[in-house]
This record gives C-alpha cells, structure tokens and sequence, in this order.
C-alpha cells in the first residue's frame, strides 16, 4: 500500500515530525514501513531543454543527431525517437543523471557520433507509461531549470505492508487515523453533505433490486447530470499519479482518489447505457458473459456476482465494470455506485479469473459497509467539482442487512495483567477515544463497542492489543516475573522443545521450519504408511495443491527441503525441525510434537577429513545418540525396523518396553526415486518429544568421583549376520555390576570370517567402586560374558 505524506497532510497536521520519526511510529503501530521513496531523487540533474536543431544520423536511418540548449550550453545528443523537431521543448537528462538503481547517463559515442546526455520518455523518468516517444513540453516552458521543479514534485511515498485484519488501513485515512491517534492530533474528515442538489430525484431515475441478501448487504446509488469528461486538473493527477495509479480522465480518477482516500470501492456507470432504469445485483447464470474494461471477455460461473440491468449485465460485482457501461468521452450523465459484496464470492471470482484490481482486494478483506452515504456524497462532492454537471436529489439504498455494532467488556485488573503494567484508566480511555472506540464506564470495567471499520474488534484481548500498541511497546519496561521455585518441576512441552532445539543445534544441525500442510500425494510419495487415511485431515479451502493435507509426519517436509537444497548445489544438508503433527482423534485433531532429523550429501572437508565420505547410518545414529543422552533419556532399545519409509537393513525403531518412540535410517530406494535423489545418500528420522517426555529421568545426580581404576578389555565375537548387535551389548551390560561401559567399535566381514557371519569387536569397560579389580575377578567377569554370548547367540571368541 503506497501513502503519499503530502495527500495525508490533508487530513492531519504532520509539521515538525520528521520522515524516520513518523516510519517508527507507523512501524510500531502495526502499519510496518517497508520502503520510503523520496518523490522525484531520481530526477537530479534532469533539466528542461530546447531542440535548436534535429538532423538525421549519419551512421543510421532509425537515428537522430540533436543540438540541444540545456540553458548554459549546447549539447549534441543522439535520439531514437521520431515524435520530435527543431524548435520543441523536451526533458535532458544529463551526464550524471542517475534514472534507475542501475541506469547512470553516462558521455559515450552511438554508431560513431557522441552523445551528451538522453532526451528522455514518461517511462524512462518513471512518471507514466508512455513510452513510444520523448516527452513534448509545452511551448512556454522555461530552458534549464529543474524538472522536478517543473513537475512540482515535493512529495514522499510510503510503502506500507498492511495486515490482512486492518483492511480498514488500505487508505490514506485510515492511515491518517492511526497517526491522529498515535500523536493525539486532531483529524480532519473531507466534507461529505451535499451542498447543491437539483429537484429532480435520483429514485425517480434508478430502481435498485437486490435478490440475494447473501451477495450484496448494501447497494446505494446517487446520479449527476450533465457532466463533463476531460483531463483531470493538476492536482488530482499528482494526486493518483503520486501512488502509482495511471491518470485516465477526471471521472475516472476521482472515483480513484476516494477509494485511495476513504477505501471503499466505487463504480462509475454511463447512466444513459443502463437499460430500463434498473440496477440488478444477482449471481451470474452459467455460461454468461461479460467482457470487462480491460478489454477481455469473460465466461462466468454461477456463484460470480453481476450487476445488470434490464437487458445485460453491466458489470462484475467487486472485481471490474464493463465496457458496455464505461464512461466514455461522450458520458454526460452517470450513475455512482458504492455497495458492499460477498468477500469470499470476489474472492473466488478474482481469483478464477486471474483478474486481480484494487477493489476487489479491499471487497476480499471486507469493507464498511456503514460508510456507504458518506463515501458516495464525497465522490458525487467531488466530481462536480472536477467535471461539473449537477447532483440529483438524494439517493436511492438498498440496505438489507445493517451493520449490528460489536461490544465487549474491558476489565482494568485483565489488562494489566496481560500488559505486566498498571496503566492509568484515564489514560486508557484517551487511547481508545482516540481511536474512534465508544466507550461507557462502569468502575472497574469499560463496555467498548467498536467502529464500523473495525472489524478486527470482538474480544476483550483485541483490544488489549490496541491499548499496548498506543501506549508504545518502550513504555513497558521488562520486568523478570516472580516464580515459585519447586524442587519437583513439571516439564511442560514448551519448555521440552526449546530443550530439545537448543540439543539439536549443538550437535551441528541447522534448524528449519516447515508449514503444516503438505501435498495430497505426499505420504505416498515417502511411502508413509503409519496413518489411516480416513485420520488425516485435510483442508476444505487449500489456498494451493501443495497446501491440501495437515502434515502427519515431518519426513516429507524435511525430504523436500534436502532436494530443494540439493538442487541449489548445497552439498552438505543437517536439518532438524521440531513441530506439531496432526490426525483426527474422537473430537478435536491429535496434536504431537516431534523431532525431525535429515542428514543428506556429504560431511564438509576439514583438515583431518579432506576427503568427505557421504553421510551413513551410524553418522545419524551418533547424532540420535548425543540428543537423547542430552535429553537424559537412556532407557530406550533399538530394532531393526520395519517401517516402510525406510532402507530394510539400514534403519531402526526406536522403544521403551513396547511402545513405539520414532524411526531412524537410511530412506528407501523408491522414495529416493520419487524425490530423484538416486545418487544421493539421505537419512532421516522422526521421534514423538510427547512421548519421550514420559520417560525422561529425573533431574541429574552427583555422586563422588570413583578413586579406583576401570579395565578395560576388548573381545571379538563371531556370529551369525542375523543377530543384532544391539542384542548382545544389552546383555553383555547384564552380566555383572561391575560392567560399567558396553561398546561397539569394530564389525568384520572378509578373509577369517565363515561366509554368513561377522566378526564383532566389542569394548568393555569393568569397575569395582569399593576397590581395585584382580585379575582373577576380571577373568571371571570375562568368563561369564562368552559362556552367555554362547548360550544365547551361539557367539564365539575370535581366534
């Protein structure tokens, strides 16, 4: 949304506040500043000019040679328009003219002959659209001065990104209201009473007919008679021109500058094209047509709004007007349109269409409908005052469904406790007087009811909301909140995921966030098949197909952002996400949080690894490993898993006694596929945070540092390829107490080994914390260790 400071000085006395000054206070405000353009920088050393003499180009037909009088001196400058001659006045841009970011004037030669500067098209200056020839100033125009100066052009633009629950900002009052509120400064509305009505009635001219309350709350229509249709005068075009709008005639533009002032849209219809005297606001009938302003023809649907009159439809409701109704050059009587209609009917309409324009974006985030009188009494004030013609006796208004005023009660010991400060009640009731909010006091409480265009305010928090972005967020101090400390803590989620991110990004991995929603092939693509379909939940509107489903798993978020990385040439990918997932549940959606890792490509090269090797099962498993021992949960045990996400003999499961935790691994060749990431190594793994809340351990223990000696001792065990490692160091770990520490360091297949076996180098760590170990019990221990492996695993002691 673009706002001009000197159209908002119209409405508020802005003096003395300087430019970053008033970027602050609307940033803080909510109205976040994104760009600050200063009107015309771009027209230094840009001067008006005289053309003493035009000469074909030596070199090229298509070519001008020029002689140009910039006032001081007589420059030659080589020009590929046509629409010029001797004698005319025209805008130079100098040697040192900077036009755009990347668009300097510089001395150069064109087809041998130098140039001296550019004689310059509404385009090229950026100050209109023309750009089939050089501009033609008038004849009285002064030689040399400033073009800027000749514009008059001594404005700045704001650049505000609105948010979608203040439409009621998509205009420079609405703007200017925020800022009389901010500053306390008194606002000053345009006029909107009708000084000058004729006798003739507008209800004797027009009938307005409504069929469906569902598509259109209000219609209110006003008539001028005799108008004139002509160039809009200097102000107005500076006015449209200044946001970006294209200056088209003086109907056109004023019908713009009240939308852009007082955002609500407004239509214009020829009057003397609407047949039978009769406005009709219904739904299309399929298969209609209508071609729009633009020039297109259009094929509606049923459900697009349509305003018609006796014979064919003039118009599509909050998107565009039609050409069989436009004010033409020959218009002498129009009829003015301010309505309300359905936000989500243009929503729909716009959006099939592909046909996107400044009303229908403010019918889509809702209007005040309220404003209706004031609005059209301002436009007809204004384009009689533009175009002349007279203003008919009052209006005609359809209004089926009035605006019902929204209350809620504000009470004072809330407020401050949401705040975390006691702000004075006088001073509350300034803030929301200020902003146009109606206000009884009951003592401790306040019943506020909002304003018509303020739609966002229902609850008693929203205004909390406004009281605290008034009083200034540097106005609430920080304060530390007091807090019982208990020796028994409760872990709440929250708390866990913060824990749990701040592990994550330790160990190396690098945090990401994903939506919650993902496509509707997604599962079958990573061949997730841990959920029902009849449990997912998918949405009834997707604002696109890649939106459709509440994700139940993070492996497709994380996967695609590998491949979209991948595919940028980032070779090194260690991703994590904790987020919610989503299924149906008996009433409301089973929410889990989760903890998502992705390993993919290769590790970096350091100077003790020049050589990187892609990333494998145990590079994840070491990760997985260090963020649970961090995380103090210990009693967990791997299985070979059977999830179908995953590479079968490359991934495990994760459990406490029988229930299921998460999955890690190397992906499954198809899935791979699926992503094209054939050649890549990529490993992912999913672990459900709710549930490993319930088994982490209480908080540490400190106990004295043990002064006796460990030994340590290593084994090699030969088994079967079938039996799980993880099975033997559990067991090992039970043979005694004194076995402190259990590890895996070494597997062993080739020359030594029987085909179908492997060789399992394992590291034992033994202590006694009474006293030094012998040998002889160390021996034992051993003993029982291979008598047990042999038992249980038919493992022998490599020889």
């Amino acid at each position: 949304m673009l706002i001009s400071l000197n159209w908002l000085k119209q409405y508020i006395d802005l003096d003395g506040i300087e430019t970053g000054e008033m970027e602050k206070s609307l940033t803080m405000i909510g109205q976040e500043v994104e760009k600050t353009e200063i009107r015309g920088e771009n027209l230094r050393n840009v001067v008006t000019a005289l053309l003493i003499e035009v000469e074909k180009h030596p070199n090229a037909d298509s070519l001008t040679l020029c002689k140009v009088d910039n006032g001081k001196e007589i420059l030659q400058i080589v020009c590929g328009a046509t629409n010029h001659k001797t004698g005319d006045k025209v805008v130079l841009a100098q040697v040192g003219a900077k036009l755009k970011e990347n668009f300097e004037i510089k001395k150069g030669k064109i087809r041998g002959e130098e140039s001296n500067g550019m004689l310059c098209s509404e385009d090229e200056l950026g100050i209109g659209n023309d750009k089939d020839g050089i501009i033609i100033l008038p004849e009285d125009t002064p030689v040399g001065i400033p073009f800027k100066d000749y514009l008059g052009i001594d404005d700045i633009i704001f650049e505000l990104e609105i948010t979608p629950n203040r439409p009621d900002c998509l205009s420079h009052i609405g703007i200017a209201r925020e800022l009389s509120a901010y500053y306390g400064k008194h606002l000053k509305y345009p006029e909107t009473e009708i000084a000058n009505e004729i006798k003739e009635k507008t209800e004797d001219n027009i009938k307005i007919s409504i069929e469906n309350k569902d598509l259109s709350e209000r219609y209110t229509a006003r008539i001028l008679k005799g108008v004139t249709v002509k160039e809009s005068p200097k102000w107005l075009k500076e006015r449209v021109e200044s946001i970006g709008l294209r200056s088209i005639n003086n109907i056109v533009d004023a019908s713009n500058f009240v939308l852009m002032e007082m955002n609500h849209p407004n239509h214009v219809f020829d009057l003397d094209k609407i047949a039978g005297n009769l406005i009709v606001v219904r739904a299309a009938k399929e298969d209609e047509v209508l071609v729009t302003l633009d020039g297109q023809e259009r094929k509606l649907e049923a459900g697009d709004i349509v305003i018609s009159d006796k014979e064919k439809i003039l118009a599509l409701g909050g998107v565009m007007g039609g050409e069989n109704s436009q004010v033409t050059a020959g218009t002498k009587n129009i009829l003015l349109e301010v309505a309300q209609f359905n936000s989500q009917n243009v929503r729909k309409t716009s959006r099939r269409l592909t046909l996107s324009s400044d009303s229908s974006y403010r019918f889509e985030r809702g209007i005040d409908k309220e404003n209706a009188l004031k609005v059209i009494n301002r436009l007809a004030n204004l384009i009689q005052e533009v175009a002349g013609g007279e203003i008919l006796k009052g209006y005609t208004d359809v209004y089926p469904v009035p605006h019902e005023n929204r209350t809620a009660v504000l009470n004072f010991e809330r407020l401050n406790k949401f705040v975390g400060k006691r702000i004075p009640k006088e001073e509350v009731k300034a803030i929301l007087e200020n902003l146009e909010i109606k206000i009884i006091d009951n003592g401790e409480s306040l019943t506020l009811t909002a304003p018509s265009y303020r739609s966002d305010l229902e609850l008693e928090q929203d205004y909390f909301e406004e009281i605290i972005r008034m009083y200034g967020f540097d106005n609430i101090e920080n304060i530390l909140p007091k807090v019982n400390i208990n020796e028994n803590t409760v872990l709440d989620t929250t708390k866990l995921t913060d824990i749990v991110k701040n592990i994550a990004a330790d160990t190396g991995l690098k945090e990401v966030i994903n939506y919650s929603f993902i496509p509707e092939n997604a599962l079958n693509n990573i061949r997730f098949k841990n959920i029902s379909e009849d449990r997912l939940i998918n949405i009834s509107n997707p604002i696109t197909e890649d939106f459709v489903v509440m994700r139940p798993t993070l492996l497709y978020s994380l996967i695609k952002n590998a491949k979209d990385n991948i595919n940028r040439n980032i070779d090194n990918i260690r991703f994590f996400e904790v987020s919610r997932t989503f299924e149906k549940d008996t009433e409301l959606a089973k929410e889990e949080v989760k903890l998502g890792v992705i390993l993919a490509g290769e590790s970096n090269k350091t100077l003790w690894n020049p050589k990187p090797l892609p990333y494998d099962f145990y590079d994840l498993k070491g990760i997985i490993e260090e963020i649970f021992s961090k995380m103090n949960f210990k009693n967990y045990s791997l299985k070979r898993s059977m999830q179908s996400v995953f590479h079968p003999g490359r991934s495990a499961d994760i459990f406490v006694g029988n229930e299921y935790i998460g999955s890690f691994g190397e992906i499954h060749p198809d899935v791979l596929e699926n992503f094209d990431l054939k050649k890549k190594s990529v490993l992912v793994g999913e672990f459900n945070i709710d549930l490993i809340k319930k088994y982490i351990r209480k908080p540490f223990t400190y106990q004295e540092i043990v002064k006796y000696p460990a030994v340590p001792r290593d084994i090699a065990l030969v088994m079967d390829e079938t039996v799980l490692v993880g099975d033997v160091l559990r067991t090992i770990e039970k043979i005694d107490k004194k076995v402190e520490k259990v590890e895996l360091f070494d597997i062993y297949r080739g020359t030594g080994v029987e085909t179908g076996k492997k060789s399992v180098a394992i590291s034992i760590l033994l202590r006694d914390k009474s006293k030094t170990l012998e040998e002889k019990e160390i021996n034992s221990i051993i003993g029982k260790i291979l008598e047990k492996v042999k038992k249980d695993y038919s493992a022998e002691l490599r020889q």
